[in-house]
């Protein structure tokens, strides 16, 4: 079965088991790193929404956490504007707060740059960063994540919350368009 989203066709890039497999082991990493330090997950929204979900299903269930969104924008259509605008707030207060900020994939760095310096005025005792995919070739800021699921390729991807102009988002595979 072809996959065609405004008239392009997409290649399968991750399945289910494998995209399961990623986030259960990152997962793991923080259960083992924050035991008694109830963190607070911070998911940038939209494209981290399927990520944070199963990131936070495959915690250790003894782990004391909580969550919260943040919405930002640096997106037109398939292209970054270098622009983040941000478009809703934090409803917790994580000042003294363990904060693991998720983010579905990294790029150029600059959202997520803007959001660790936003997040540093709020005074939280530790930041740090969970993203599903990091961009090779892509960033123009330098910036590594603590906890990274994997790198990919410089290809358009599409599925498991990332879009293209909203489309594809509630894929649960991880595609690239051809």
């Amino acid at each position: 079965m072809n996959l065609i989203i405004k008239d392009k066709e997409l290649q399968l890039y991750y399945s289910k088991e494998q995209l399961k497999n990623m986030v259960g082991k990152t997962a793991n990493q923080i259960s083992n790193d924050y035991q008694d330090k109830h963190p607070i997950f911070i998911g940038v929204l939209n494209g981290a929404f399927m990520f944070m979900s199963d990131l936070i299903r495959a915690i250790d269930p003894q782990l004391k956490f909580q969550i919260d969104f943040i919405k930002l924008s640096s997106y037109e259509g398939s292209k970054s504007t270098g622009i983040v605008k941000a478009l809703s707030g934090l409803k917790n207060d994580i000042k003294g707060r363990n904060v693991i900020v998720v983010e579905d994939i990294i790029e150029t760095g600059l959202t997520i740059t803007a959001v660790i310096e936003e997040m540093k005025k709020l005074e939280p005792a530790t930041i740090k960063l969970c993203a599903c995919f990091l961009k090779t070739g892509k960033q123009k800021i330098n910036i590594k994540p603590d906890y990274l699921c994997t790198e990919i390729e410089d290809k358009f991807i599409i599925g498991y919350g990332l879009d293209w102009d909203e489309f594809g988002r509630g894929l649960d595979q991880l595609y690239y368009i051809q």
